[in-house]
């Protein structure tokens, strides 16, 4: 299943280098809702879910194959804003680590799904927010184009939930 839009993503390219929005992409690669933190989800739901489920285990994995290249996008992004892209966040001069600590661990297949779905609303919470206060229309592009993928993402899951319930 194809899990991301079929349009290309925007060249990744600053205006300039900029303190603020840097930090802003670095939550993005290693925040407590990031991109490390969504594609460890995924590779997590992958792996316990059981073969009953072959084609949604696949999609966990397809999705966080996309999952992985906005990361990529993020890292590149925090390099050209003067950034050390480790998976780390920092906000008033103290940087934190990303933790696996960040995932949550369902075992049910209802609760990996509203997990994901709930992810994927708050990533794209971040990104509209990031949106409103970023000026550089080369980054506000990058998140737009990153949302679109985002929300196909809640729609693919959203349809396996409907399936649950049937």
């Amino acid at each position: 299943m194809n899990c991301k839009i079929d349009r290309p993503y925007p060249k990744v390219a600053i205006e300039a280098p900029n303190e603020t929005y840097g930090l802003m992409i670095l939550d993005n690669v290693g925040g407590m809702n990031s991109k490390i933190s969504a594609i460890s989800q995924y590779i997590y739901d992958h792996a316990i879910t059981n073969k009953e489920f072959l084609e949604l285990k696949q999609i966990f994995l397809d999705i966080s194959m996309v999952e992985i290249h906005h990361l990529n996008i993020f890292m590149e992004l925090a390099l050209k804003l003067e950034m050390d892209p480790r998976w780390w966040t920092c906000l008033n001069d103290q940087c934190c680590y990303w933790s696996p600590s960040y995932l949550n661990y369902p075992q049910q297949i209802d609760e990996m799904l509203q997990t994901a779905i709930d992810n994927e609303y708050q990533a794209i919470n971040k990104y509209m927010y990031q949106i409103k206060i970023i000026k550089d229309p080369f980054i506000v592009a990058i998140l737009k184009r990153i949302i679109e993928d985002e929300e196909l993402h809640i729609k693919i899951l959203k349809e396996w939930q409907a399936k649950l319930v049937r």
